[in-house]
Parts: C-alpha cells; structure tokens; sequence
C-alpha cells in the first residue's frame, strides 16, 4: 500500500481503487515480476530539481494484487489535483523529468504519467484506441508502449519513437482551469455569482 494515499485491490476482472486523494504519479506495467522489481528500484528514490529551484523526491511502490505494476509518487507535489498555476508547473515539470528518467530506464510494457495515471492500467488500454480511417486507429491517451504492444494495439498513428523499442503520443502537460483553482478567487466569487446553480455541484 502506498503511504496510505490510494490502493490497488483485485477484483473479480477488474480492479478496485479506493480513492482518498488525487494523485500526480507515473503508473508502469510490466512483463515480468523481475521487471517490476528493476524499474521500482530506478525510481524508488530519484530526485530531480525544478526551475523554481525545490527538489522532488519520488518513492516506487509495487501494486497489491497486480504484481508486475508498479506506481511513483512524490510527497512533495499537491494531493489535491491541480488547484493553482504553480501546482500545474510544477506538475507539469515532474512529468517531463520522469519521463526522461523512464527513458533511461530499465524494460516495461506501458507507463503513464499524469493525475491518478492508475486509472487507465494496460488491461483497459485497448478501450482507448479509436478509429480515424479504414485500416487506422490512434491512441487517445498520453502514454508510452513497447514495440509488442505498440502492433498489438494496431500500430497506432500520431505515436512517435521514445527510445529504441519504445512508442509514445508525447506528454502535452497538464491542465490549469482558473475556475476550479484556488488562487483566483475573484473569478470564482463571480462565477458563483453569475450562475449560482453552480454552488449545488461544485466547489473549487
């Protein structure tokens, strides 16, 4: 289990994820427990420095009930999703920077960097690959396959090489809404005010 902030449970055939917070993290799969073990050990204990000069730390954490998963966490990024402009760049940061260290990084299957990136494991990662012409398919999520995976979900377009063997759409970032932020509250007192029905099903 993960410093208590989520966990992984298996569940019949699919898998249940208690959630009691909103997490930035990577999420990996891989072939092998061996895998696994290798790749937790290049993460567990990765630091990296931001522009703003503050240095993350990143823990790895093998998955309870799916033994070749694996997840990365920092205790030193927002539990809360993207609240401010200065969380969605220091997000948005991390992500680039783990991505590079999973570039340089021993074998997996499937990774994924993004809020709560355990949500789409490898098992439902065909359910995100749609068709755009007859014979073409893209792939709809942010991420990065291994050559296998990559023809096993039909050589999507608009996937790009990542390292030798290794297929990605590219990391755009993440999303800063001054609407559900918490550092511009005259926008939202003037949401609420314009469409007071808002107050009924959100609250930044």
């Amino acid at each position: 289990m993960r410093s208590g902030v989520a966990f992984y449970e298996s569940h019949g055939f699919g898998r249940l994820r208690v959630m009691m917070a909103i997490v930035f993290e990577l999420w990996a799969e891989c072939s092998t427990e061996v895998e696994r073990g290798t790749l937790v050990d290049h993460f567990d204990g990765f630091q990296c420095t931001l522009l703003t000069g503050r240095t993350i730390s990143w823990r790895a954490f093998s998955t309870p009930g799916l033994p070749t998963a694996l997840t990365v966490h920092s205790d030193g990024l927002s539990n809360s999703g993207i609240k401010n402009l200065q969380h969605v760049l220091e997000t948005t940061e991390s992500g680039l920077r783990l991505y590079h260290h999973l570039k340089i990084g021993p074998a997996f299957r499937f990774a994924r960097i993004a809020l709560e990136a355990g949500c789409v494991p490898l098992m439902d990662l065909k359910d995100s690959v749609a068709p755009i012409a007859p014979g073409e398919c893209r792939l709809e999520v942010e991420c990065v396959v291994d050559d296998a995976l990559y023809k096993e979900l039909g050589s999507p377009q608009f996937c790009f090489p990542f390292r030798p063997g290794y297929w990605w759409t590219r990391y755009s970032g993440e999303r800063y809404s001054p609407l559900h932020s918490n550092d511009q509250p005259g926008l939202n007192e003037l949401c609420r005010s314009l469409f007071p029905e808002y107050v009924k099903y959100w609250s930044p």
